[in-house]
């Protein structure tokens, strides 16, 4: 019997040298030293929203262009407003810039800050986009760890289902076909097995997103074992068909996972991707060689119906990133996306109302003692100034992709402005609002209001502005510089790697040269945090390529004391220290476990984790250096130990579990192994190492004699992660202890 899956869319010290440097650039320090002026006479409401509004502010800039001026004023929200909620979302907003930009690790160290945040959106979303970046750098354990989180910490929040989508996406990806299975029933709702009423049932499913298909036939395995081509066909109403593998999993062969991606735009056939539209149906055909009752080659059928979800926003001028602020004067741009409104051979077109919005200001207690009425509650009070039908036009037959526009205008009451059809009549700092009613959607048929809000801006340049190359231009001057010293540290390296040393030298030098100039620019002038990080960055590249081991190390912790909350600095004395411990020397490898716990000791890292699991590969070395034959490796199993201890979210508490165990049963202490291994299987159900350990668990029981508690412990390794790492040797293990 066949059944679909449902899942939901990814809605994602010491001093080096006493200069001034602040990481605001100067095209913003206007808007920053008027917001710091007032702060000492603003109330914290007052404060809270200065800060929002220049979240928004900095968010636009980016979204327009701007990217430089708009990190500018995101770092620096936090230094200004250090008191305010506002701070977390600067921190998001940076995290995702750098995510988004490629800078995964950056990205870690400025989400991880929003864990004091009020807002539980704002955290689970944080946790999320930690997830991202941890996969984005192949650490799979931290990944699903940050998102089981999210998952326990905020059941209610609608990232928990992204979360459950991204822990079946990593199974799925690592061919654990029943977890991936177990855990996307947590996104989404599995059809049950018939139950006499007939073959087929019906979901939803999100068009766009994979879909995944449930076969279970007990005659799957036999199937496969004699190589008979297990296929589903899927076919959507609207045209499209497609023929996809099924993967056999489970303990008795009986169950097998199909996925196949569906898209909007049209396809060709037999190319992997199911092509269909709002509203869509799909069918499922499975063949099934014999059934219950004695039928040969029997049609089992499931059937999807495809809906869209609707997403609405203010958008740039490209129509490519979301905006939260517009400016008057200025065209603002809205987005909306339903395939579910594509109902006719050529674009459509839809209306959508927008409205203007302010929050009525309160009297003073002056005023209310000059006979003004009191407000009856301390809520705001909202009042709308006005409204506007917005036309939206699809982009393309079935793109389900609708744009429009409209043009805020200030509302003047000593200058009346003549309003056209397009324009609305706006306030300062008035909000706008649109909301689209989703008629169908992946939650089923009951409608859902969506909404996306914008701030008005007044003032400002909205014209995009690009870097040009002018020697009177410090912030311009420092980033030439820096490109310049970045390449030549590229340069140092190639040479060094060919062995060319003298070359390396040479490069190194003058890039070192193109460092001091940057660090006497930033002494006389106010440049980016981004700039002075990332000069650090090269001139401790460039020191390494000059084996000055301990100049470098002296940069990395002064960019510490100008930078506590810096990223890069545990970076480069994680290369530091991982090219001490290749050595074979004993001293060399001592430097490095030093400088290891350098890092454990910054006071925000990334790192602490890996550095502590290095700690105890370098002693295991040391241990096999000092006795070959008998090695004592009671130093290394205490810092792996020391490293689930502390960083039990981290994946390398998995790897130093799997150290700790294979030290158990070398010492032949099965009963801590066997403690170690119920600890494991206890707190990290999701780990993506299970497999491995499931492994060693049956290895541990065959030694103590239970050959059929091994047998079982096998055979769950190839039930449940069959495309895993380990299912080989456990294929091998459970046939030498009579499974098979």
């Amino acid at each position: 019997m066949g059944y679909f899956m449902k899942t939901s869319g990814l809605f994602t010290a010491a001093a080096l040298c006493a200069v001034a440097v602040f990481a605001l650039q100067a095209s913003a320090q206007e808007a920053v030293g008027e917001a710091a002026g007032e702060e000492a006479s603003a109330t914290p409401r007052q404060l809270e929203a200065r800060a929002t509004r220049m979240v928004l502010n900095a968010t636009d800039l980016i979204e327009s262009g701007e990217e430089a001026r708009g990190v500018g004023m995101l770092e620096a929200v936090p230094r200004m407003f250090p008191e305010t909620q506002a701070r977390f979302k600067a921190y998001l907003e940076l995290g995702k810039y750098k995510l988004k930009n490629g800078q995964p690790e950056e990205a870690l160290g400025v989400l991880r800050l929003i864990k004091d945040a009020e807002d539980e959106e704002m955290r689970a979303e944080s946790l999320l986009r930690q997830a991202e970046a941890n996969r984005s750098l192949k650490r799979a354990g931290e990944a699903v760890t940050l998102l089981r989180r999210l998952t326990e910490d905020f059941p209610g929040s609608p990232f928990a289902n992204d979360a459950y989508y991204q822990i079946g996406l990593i199974h799925f990806e690592g061919r654990r076909w029943a977890r991936a299975i177990e855990t996307f029933g947590m996104v989404g709702t599995a059809v049950p097995p018939d139950e006499g009423g007939g073959d087929d049932a019906v979901v939803f499913a999100e068009a766009g997103q994979r879909l995944f298909v449930h076969v279970s036939d007990r005659d799957l395995s036999v199937l496969s074992q004699i190589g008979e081509n297990l296929k589903v066909k899927v076919t959507a109403i609207s045209g499209d068909s497609e023929i996809i593998n099924i993967e056999v999993y489970g303990r008795e062969g009986g169950d097998g996972l199909a996925s196949i991606e569906t898209v909007a735009e049209p396809t060709q056939p037999n190319d992997g991707k199911l092509t269909v539209q709002g509203g869509d149906e799909i069918t499922v055909e499975y063949i099934d060689k014999t059934n219950s009752k004695g039928g040969v080659n029997v049609p089992v059928n499931a059937k999807v119906r495809v809906v869209s979800s609707g997403v609405v926003g203010f958008m740039d001028g490209a129509y490519k990133q979301r905006v939260h602020g517009v400016f008057v004067g200025q065209p603002a741009f809205l987005r909306l996306r339903d395939l579910d409104l594509d109902t006719s051979p050529g674009p459509d077109v839809v209306t959508l109302k927008v409205t203007a919005s302010y929050v009525k200001p309160k009297p003073t207690q002056e005023e209310i003692a000059l006979g003004a009425e009191a407000p009856l509650t301390d809520d705001d009070e909202i009042i709308e100034r006005g409204s506007i039908d917005v036309r939206m036009v699809e982009t393309a037959p079935r793109s389900g992709v609708f744009l429009g526009r409209f043009t805020p205008v200030l509302a003047d009451t000593n200058n009346p402005v003549q309003v056209a059809s397009d324009m609305i009549l706006v306030g300062a700092e008035d909000k706008l609002s649109v909301k689209y009613t989703d008629a169908r959607h992946l939650g089923g048929t009951m409608p859902i209001d969506r909404e996306a809000t914008a701030v008005v801006l007044v003032g400002g340049s909205t014209e995009p502005q690009s870097i040009v190359a002018s020697s009177s231009d410090p912030d311009v001057q420092s980033r030439k510089l820096l490109l310049e010293a970045q390449l030549l540290s590229k340069w140092g390296a190639i040479f060094k790697e060919v062995g060319l040393n003298s070359h390396a030298a040479s490069k190194s030098e003058e890039g070192l040269d193109k460092v001091a100039e940057i660090m006497r620019i930033a002494s006389q002038n106010s440049l980016s945090r981004t700039v002075v990080e990332q000069t650090y960055v090269v001139k401790w590249d460039l020191q390494l390529l000059q084996d000055q081991l301990g100049a470098a190390i002296s940069t990395c912790n002064a960019l510490v004391k100008l930078y506590p909350d810096t990223v890069y600095a545990d970076l480069a004395l994680m290369r530091i220290a991982d090219a001490k411990v290749v050595s074979n020397e004993q001293r060399d490898i001592q430097e490095g476990i030093s400088i290891y716990g350098s890092v454990i000791n910054l006071p925000t890292s990334s790192r602490k984790a890996e550095a502590q699991f290095r700690i105890g590969l370098a002693l295991e070395k040391t241990a096999k250096m000092a006795n070959a034959a008998n090695p004592n490796y009671a130093q290394a199993v205490a810092a792996f130990r020391r490293c689930t201890e502390a960083y039990p979210d981290s994946s390398y508490a998995g790897e130093s579990f799997k150290r700790i165990i294979n030290y158990h049963i070398g010492m032949k202490d099965y009963a801590r192994a066997l403690e170690t291994l119920d600890h494991v299987f206890r707190d990290y159900a999701d780990s993506p190492w299970l497999d491995e350990m499931l492994v060693q668990w049956g290895i541990v029981l065959f030694r103590q004699g239970d050959r059929a508690g091994a047998a079982e412990k096998f055979s769950r390794v190839l039930e449940e992660y069959p495309g895993g790492s380990a299912a080989p040797t456990a294929k091998a293990l459970l046939g030498r202890v009579g499974g098979m």
